[in-house]
């Protein structure tokens, strides 16, 4: 009997929650303050990865304390001066990482630290 392997794509699923994107910009003033400004795209969707021992040790040892490893669809604009809304706690992004998997299909990788400092447009 022959066995050969049919071409199967596999679509990404992205349903293990959503965020909402926000940009880092500061206010013109002598000394200026940093706020979040909502980019007003609709919530994204997003698959969650496990964030690996390696992944964590060497954020340590730069003192930073990584919150989420996250994968959505190919988004170019996030880069390390947004910020993302997961439920009600804010997150920097620390790296992002625009790939195409081996089905073809554009991707994001998001590595993410908590953002302590939450200011919203709306507030200044």
């Amino acid at each position: 009997m022959l066995f050969y392997k049919q071409n199967i794509t596999n679509l990404p699923v992205y349903n293990d929650g959503f965020f909402k994107l926000f940009e880092i910009k500061q206010t013109d003033d002598k000394f200026a303050t940093e706020y979040l400004h909502d980019v007003g795209k609709p919530d994204i969707w997003f698959e969650e990865l496990s964030i690996s021992d390696k992944l964590r040790f060497e954020a340590e040892e730069r003192e930073k304390k990584i919150t989420y490893k996250l994968r959505i669809q190919q988004l170019k604009e996030i880069n390390s001066l947004c910020v993302l809304k997961i439920g009600d706690e804010y997150h920097k992004v620390f790296n992002a990482y625009h790939f195409t998997n081996k089905d073809g299909f554009k991707q994001t990788d998001l590595t993410l630290e908590k953002y302590p400092r939450v200011k919203l447009e709306a507030e200044l």
